[in-house]
């Protein structure tokens, strides 16, 4: 685990940890602050002006490091990548109901905008403070469920991302379903290596080689579902790999493959991981 879930997580990972969904925290401080900027009427001026700096900064990134230091320093820890199980783990946390809204980096820069950000809090606050946005939808937790499970065998990340880090915890406040394509934290963390913008998961995928080999013939289907660039096919061997040092756990690998053979074990499980997040 990393220094997060180690002081907020209560012997757990941070957002499986029960304390973190108390109704106070979200009314609390900072956390208050987020949420409404995040749900109320705020939302669409940080979304715009989030996405403008974003468009103006990332391309000189390479000649700066300004652009790091900054989210490093404004986020400290943003949103984290967790697998279909544990995204339902969180649904079963939170009192529900929860608000399917757009996502902002498919709007402003993606190639379809789409409803893609599950608020697990905040649903009062956006419907009477955004009443413009009428496509927004109400879900409840079966609801939800069945949502995190459809974007699963599509291939959508799920990433979870909280209401600010404060010494009385992390409250997650949205489960974001995204793609290395669109998602513009996920852009930041691949291409320009902020590593707070998009923390990996708190498991890696491994692959069964034997049942690898025996179920794939041709061309696995399970490579084209990585976003990360983990996975390298040998043609020789008829068998995938995958780099540990890449994977970023979401398990979207292991729900396409038919024949069973990759699984996600705890990260921690790999010396090498311990601190790569």
């Amino acid at each position: 685990m990393c220094r997060y879930c180690v002081e907020y997580g209560g012997g757990t990972k941070w957002y499986l940890n029960p304390d973190n969904y108390r109704d106070e925290l979200y009314g609390s401080g900072a956390h208050e602050a987020t949420v409404k900027m995040l749900t109320g009427v705020q939302k669409n001026s940080f979304e715009v002006g989030a996405m403008t700096i974003a468009d103006e900064s990332c391309p000189d990134v390479y000649s700066s490091d300004s652009l790091s230091v900054a989210l490093e320093q404004m986020i400290g820890h943003g949103g984290q990548v967790v697998p279909l199980e544990d995204a339902l783990k969180i649904i079963d946390l939170c009192k529900g109901p929860f608000l399917l809204m757009h996502c902002a980096c498919r709007r402003y820069f993606g190639k379809t905008d789409s409803l893609r950000c599950l608020y697990l809090w905040g649903v009062e606050t956006a419907l009477k403070e955004r009443p413009w946005e009428k496509d927004s939808k109400v879900l409840s937790k079966e609801e939800a469920k069945e949502f995190e499970i459809e974007c699963d065998k599509k291939g959508f990340l799920h990433s979870v991302w909280h209401a600010a880090v404060d010494s009385d915890g992390i409250p997650p406040v949205v489960m974001c379903h995204c793609t290395a394509t669109d998602c513009i934290p996920t852009k930041f963390r691949l291409s320009y290596g902020v590593v707070n913008a998009q923390r990996k998961g708190e498991y890696v995928a491994e692959v069964d080689l034997a049942k690898c080999k025996e179920g794939c013939k041709e061309y696995p289907v399970c490579m084209h579902r990585c976003q990360f660039g983990a996975m390298r096919y040998s043609p020789v061997d008829r068998v995938m790999y995958i780099d540990p040092q890449a994977c970023f756990g979401c398990g979207l690998c292991r729900s396409a493959c038919p024949y069973g053979a990759i699984k996600l074990v705890d990260r921690s499980s790999y010396p090498s991981l311990v601190d790569n997040w």
